[in-house]
């Protein structure tokens, strides 16, 4: 389905606060989204706690 907002795919480049609220904005809509960041441990501390505690913490 060409339309259907589930099987669309977002790549989001950088994890500053702006590519975080806008990753996450996207997925609340329902859209799956892969986040691209440089720093791998910026990287590890999103995955490990779900959140970037760095650029947008408490969100």
């Amino acid at each position: 389905m060409a339309g259907d907002k589930m099987s669309q795919k977002i790549g989001v480049l950088g994890g500053g606060s702006w590519g975080t609220a806008l990753a996450i904005l996207l997925s609340k809509k329902g859209l799956e989204v892969d986040m691209w960041l440089r720093n791998e441990k910026q990287i590890e501390e999103i995955l490990e706690n779900r959140e970037n505690k760095k650029y947008l913490p408490g969100v």
